[in-house]
């Protein structure tokens, strides 16, 4: 891949990926903030907001023709969860400039307007406009409320508030109803002079253009001023000498099992290779042993799948099944466990692990959106392999690497969302 990385500001990170592969191109700004219960709804409502209008374009027809009059460009923002982290992110979607009509620098346009959203934003007597805030206060609230419609998401946000309880890493990236009932448009202008002033910001881009044209882009409209690239380090799980069983009732027709496990904590480029690979032999793939073994031969649920994180020392594992099998599901999934301590796995389990992410890795550049993914996760990790460097770390983990992790991995939540028998 041809990639380059440099720091327009202090606190400030670029990585531009160059690839003639796509139509359009695609540039990201993402502030990172801690994750916090306290804040999260407030960041939350600010992003959705800050994509609707823009200062120079305050009502939201004129801000839609003039994304239209920029070829339909694409503007939107969200929240991400990043571990302990919170991203807030926004992201244009652009014509590449090879296709537009006159020799157009649509890039440079769209960055403009990107810009124009997050350092003039649409405010009325210093404050966001009200009728906006109501709007989008009950979309974001709707959005809340419907995570419950979503059982296996609902499950494992409530895995984490057990588990994690007092953590940052229990907090949902959306907020809570009730902090965004509280929220007006004067008590949003602090959670976005925070971004603005004093936020670490990661920029990506992927597409056509060359590196010094979007560094031009990029430093003549989006300016941001100096502040420290320090992000908070992930709080370490510490582990409790008991197993906690919870069990919730809720009316449906199957019931979602929730482990957690805990494991030790992955904090460079080679820890996080062993981790890769450990899980794709575990769960993380339609060849795991959790999908061959507690699916496919003993049949006891629709799906069971691991999901590792690489910046917290926690493993989820996550299956739906019928109500009344849950102790056995349990049974199983923790035979796997022990089977990877033991290394009851066959070389060539490993080698197909390796050359499963191997090939996923060299799919990044599939797709604009992967490109971008692969790009902050990047400049995120200060000890961030190449792609190159992480393949070589993949294929050069071994066996032993993996039984030693593996011995790590500690079951402590036992959480059912369980249906009527």
């Amino acid at each position: 891949m041809n990639i380059k990385i440099s720091h327009p500001q202090e606190g400030v990170l670029l990585a531009a990926c160059k690839t003639d592969k796509f139509k359009s191109a695609l540039m990201t700004v993402s502030f990172a903030v801690d994750l916090d219960e306290e804040t999260a709804s407030g960041y939350s409502l600010l992003t959705n907001l800050l994509s609707l209008t823009t200062g120079s374009y305050p009502t939201m027809q004129s801000f839609s023709l003039i994304k239209d009059d920029l070829y339909a460009l694409g503007l939107d923002a969200y929240v991400q969860r990043r571990g302990e982290l919170l991203l807030v992110r926004l992201e244009i979607n652009a014509l590449a400039d090879s296709y537009a009509f006159d020799n157009e620098r649509v890039l440079f346009r769209a960055t403009e307007l990107l810009g124009d959203a997050i350092f003039n934003p649409n405010l009325v007597d210093g404050a966001f406009p009200e009728g906006a805030v109501v709007n989008e206060k009950a979309c974001l609230i709707e959005e809340i409320a419907s995570l419950v419609e979503n059982k296996p998401s609902y499950a494992m946000l409530r895995a984490r508030q057990i588990m994690c309880e007092n953590e940052p890493f229990s907090v949902d990236a959306a907020g809570d109803i009730k902090r965004v009932e509280a929220l007006d448009g004067s008590k949003l202008i602090p959670y976005y002079k925070r971004l603005i002033e004093s936020a670490p910001v990661f920029i990506t881009y992927a597409g056509e253009a060359d590196f010094e044209y979007v560094e031009e882009c990029v430093n003549t409209h989006l300016p941001f001023t100096k502040r420290s690239g320090e992000l908070s380090r992930s709080v370490v799980h510490e582990r409790r000498n008991e197993i906690i069983r919870v069990r919730e009732e809720m009316e449906m027709e199957q019931s979602v099992l929730i482990l957690g496990l805990t494991s030790d904590f992955c904090d460079d480029a080679r820890s996080r290779a062993i981790l890769t690979v450990y899980d794709e032999i575990f769960g993380g793939s339609a060849a795991s042993k959790l999908f061959m073994n507690v699916r496919e031969r003993e049949g006891l649920c629709y799906y069971c799948s691991s999901y590792p994180s690489s910046r917290k020392n926690i493993i989820f594992v996550s299956c739906g099944l019928e109500p009344g099998v849950e102790d056995k599901a349990i049974e199983a999934i923790y035979r796997e466990v022990d089977a990877m301590k033991n290394g009851d796995f066959l070389d060539s389990d490993l080698l197909n692990a390796k050359n499963s992410i191997a090939r996923s890795l060299n799919s990044v550049e599939s797709s604009l959106n992967s490109i971008s993914g692969y790009l902050l996760s990047q400049i995120i990790a200060k000890d961030a392999a190449t792609l190159e460097e992480s393949l070589e770390l993949i294929m050069n983990v071994s066996r032993e690497d993996v039984i030693s992790f593996a011995k790590s991995v500690t079951p402590e939540l036992e959480y059912i969302l369980g249906g009527g028998e």
